[in-house]
């Protein structure tokens, strides 16, 4: 790996909302200004630009065309990602590395409110066997719900149980119990209504920057990893998560850590249901012991796309300043298809 240190120099979130009135650019404009701000630069100290955005759930043509101006890409170089925001900061990092830029800001977004999302992601499955059944991302996690329970009857109250711990996590009126998230409707059996993250808008902005001997104390990037399974359902077992196995174990090997289980005082992953949180331990080597999502996770809310760079976002700001490794996870496609790993070590107080 080159000699160069990656550091997170810079954050910045729009919190995820069920309907932001303010435009894309508007939304995008925040999170960028929060990023530059903690990193105490401005656009003229960016080199290059690289963002996460999929046209289908703006429903615009090249999505990322609408926040040219307020991420200072023009004349500069930009790289647009069409997955998970953690894919464009493995991409930035790897910029870093390569020795081409010094300080790159990633931009990830996502308005769900511009139109019915699950209605749009039936889009994006197979358009002979499956759209014409209207199936669409939640239906697939229902179905890989229903294959994981199978000979399982506690499964449901497990998963209750967790959605329940996630929910009260990130809100100071509720206090549901495992039969309340029971008791919900359902969506796409076995998931119910409160077993699912919430979904709105949002942006989240990471400042990357190269340095050697990072004087500021900043969190840096040790270890990377992603993966990409087959688009088809039937073509891989959706009973755990391969790809994910794949990308942490090359993102362990990177930082040298032989021990995931021990290694981690701050675990990020991006899990819309309680299932997944089954899938993400088992696949990246972890139990349910690990510090997972103090924050909440996705349940304070989220927005596809924007989900694993908020991610990195929130791990980064809680072992800055601290002497300790944390991951930030990511996931797009159906039933996680594709997965993302970073992991970052603190620099001490």
């Amino acid at each position: 790996m080159s000699e160069r240190s990656v550091v997170i120099a810079g954050t910045g979130q729009v919190c995820p909302v069920a309907e932001d009135n303010r435009s894309i650019a508007e939304m995008v404009l925040e999170a960028v200004e929060s990023a530059l701000s903690d990193a105490g630069i401005d656009h003229n100290d960016i080199d290059s630009v690289v963002t996460a955005s999929v046209d289908i759930i703006d429903g615009l043509t090249a999505s990322n065309i609408a926040v040219t101006e307020v991420v200072g890409a023009v004349m500069k170089p930009e790289t647009r990602i069409a997955a998970d925001g953690l894919c464009a900061a493995i991409h930035a990092a790897c910029q870093i590395w390569s020795g081409a830029y010094d300080t790159v800001l990633v931009v990830a977004h996502a308005k769900t409110s511009m139109a019915p999302f699950q209605d749009l992601m039936q889009w994006a499955m197979d358009p002979i066997y499956l759209q014409p059944l209207g199936v669409d991302f939640l239906t697939c996690a229902g179905l890989q719900a229903q294959l994981i329970a199978a000979g399982d009857p506690g499964a449901e109250r497990r998963w209750a149980e967790i959605a329940a711990r996630r929910i009260n996590a990130v809100s100071d009126n509720l206090s549901l119990t495992e039969d309340d998230i029971l008791s919900s409707p359902i969506l796409a059996s076995p998931l119910r209504r409160d077993m699912c993250a919430p979904m709105g808008d949002s942006a989240c902005a990471v400042v990357l920057r190269a340095d050697t001997d990072n004087k500021d104390g900043r969190p840096r990037i040790s270890g990377i990893g992603h993966d990409l399974e087959p688009h088809g359902l039937g073509d891989r077992d959706l009973r755990s998560w391969s790809g994910l196995k794949r990308a942490s174990n090359r993102a362990y090997t990177m930082a040298g850590i032989d021990d995931p289980a021990t290694a981690f005082e701050v675990v990020e992953p991006s899990c819309l249901y309680p299932h997944e949180e089954q899938l993400f331990l088992a696949a990246a080597g972890l139990d349910e012991k690990a510090n997972l999502s103090l924050s909440g996770g996705l349940f304070s809310g989220h927005a596809p796309i924007v989900a694993g760079l908020s991610r990195l976002a929130t791990a980064s700001k809680a072992i800055e300043g601290i002497d300790g490794k944390a991951l930030a996870h990511g996931t797009w496609g159906p039933a996680g298809q594709g997965q993302a790993v970073i992991i970052l070590e603190g620099a001490g107080a």
